[in-house]
């Protein structure tokens, strides 16, 4: 099994005379009534839909979850996406309103559906995601509504054509089913363009390990052979990035759990994804360079 390393680099810096050039263009553009959005140039206020040259092609990837806060497990490599120029769609195929309320507020049923939704926009917001787009199927309920969801997220690969979509991988690591179902959802239908996120055996055996010193009992219940992993990311940049977004979801953890997530994530630098078809492979190891 061949594995794929990606450490970060830092960016390159711009040459004094690149710079003032740039700097000269932009307040010409400025004074002919022009503005920037989103790598494309606005004129009198109306956005240009026309494609200036190459930097205006942007690629984008759609991150698939269950539940609000399941970006955790794969928040370093989204926020490296972001960092690398790849506009990151997370969606949500439910709003949890299945799941209990860890905050103290008693929160429950619709009401902490709201709530729920609020803190994956905040997190998202941290890890320099797009707005999530909340689906808003029955919590637990996902497997009840395959083809609902197959229509829901084709839709969304024709308005956004993103060069990956990543999931869960088939266990869902957890092995909740709503997880589990949108694996085989990704697998049958989008496979070409499906990159799958887990926790290998080791990686495992560290989250357990930073558990057990707060006291946590954790186990991952469905991790991956070590040897299935094709993508090894380095996100030890994001560390920080990665706490600050767990803990937007105060609903979901404590913070003891966040506690112990926060040493997992000084112990263990590394988020895992599988992907069968090497063309995405090779997409997505170079939007990760």
């Amino acid at each position: 099994m061949l594995v794929y390393c990606l450490p970060d680099e830092s960016e390159g810096t711009m040459g004094e005379g690149r710079y003032s050039t740039l700097i000269l263009l932009t307040l010409l553009l400025t004074l002919a009534g022009c503005q920037f959005e989103r790598g494309g140039i606005q004129y009198g206020g109306s956005h240009s839909m026309e494609p200036i040259g190459e930097a205006a092609v942007q690629p984008s990837v759609i991150a698939l979850f269950a539940h609000p806060d399941d970006e955790t497990w794969i928040s370093g490599t989204l926020a490296k996406f972001a960092r690398h120029g790849v506009s990151v769609f997370p969606v949500y195929a439910t709003s949890g309103e299945a799941g209990s309320d860890h905050s103290g507020q008693g929160l429950s049923g619709a009401e902490l559906a709201g709530v729920r939704e609020l803190e994956a926009m905040a997190a998202s917001h941290i890890l320099g995601l797009e707005k999530p787009q909340f689906l808003r199927f029955p919590d637990g309920e996902l497997n009840q509504y395959p083809q609902e969801v197959v229509e829901r997220l084709t839709s969304l690969v024709e308005l956004e054509k993103p060069v990956a979509v990543i999931t869960f991988t088939e266990g869902g690591i957890t092995d909740n089913q709503d997880h589990k179902t949108l694996n085989q959802i990704v697998s049958a239908h989008f496979n070409q363009l499906a990159g799958y996120f887990g926790v290998s055996y080791s990686r495992a055996g560290s989250l357990a390990m930073s558990a057990n010193k707060f006291d946590l009992d954790y186990e991952v219940a469905m991790p991956v052979e070590d040897a299935a992993v094709t993508i090894r990311v380095d996100v030890s940049e994001y560390r920080s990035l990665r706490v600050e977004a767990m803990a937007s979801h105060r609903t979901q953890f404590t913070p003891t759990m966040i506690q112990a997530f926060s040493d997992y994530a000084d112990s263990d630098s590394q988020e895992e994804i599988i992907i069968a078809d090497e063309q995405s492979r090779t997409v997505i190891i170079g939007l990760l360079k």
